[in-house]
């Protein structure tokens, strides 16, 4: 499996908040910091996906979200080996901010 680090650049609004928690909704979430700033919040989320093919259909939905979404791969550091997911495929809800 492969772990992605994904920024991205949104309003701070409800709705868009929601968007992007229903994006990650089936996804294997490993770490979420949102940032506000001013009128936008910027969300950094490391996630796991089983196959790489996923990455491209999570990037699509997240760029109706905002134009500004960039991925990285992530290495697996020791310290996560023995992690779990914050979240495993958890039902949409509000992100903590």
């Amino acid at each position: 499996m492969s772990l992605w680090r994904i920024r991205i650049t949104m309003s701070d609004d409800p709705n868009s908040q929601a968007l992007l928690s229903e994006a990650l909704a089936g996804q294997r979430v490993w770490a979420l910091l949102m940032s506000p700033r001013d009128t936008e919040i910027t969300g950094d989320v490391i996630i796991e996906l089983p196959r790489d093919d996923g990455l491209g259909a999570l990037l699509s939905e997240l760029h109706m979200i905002s134009p500004q979404v960039f991925v990285s791969s992530v290495n697996r550091p020791s310290s996560l080996a023995a992690a779990r997911p914050l979240r495993t495929a958890a039902p949409a809800a509000a992100l903590p901010r």
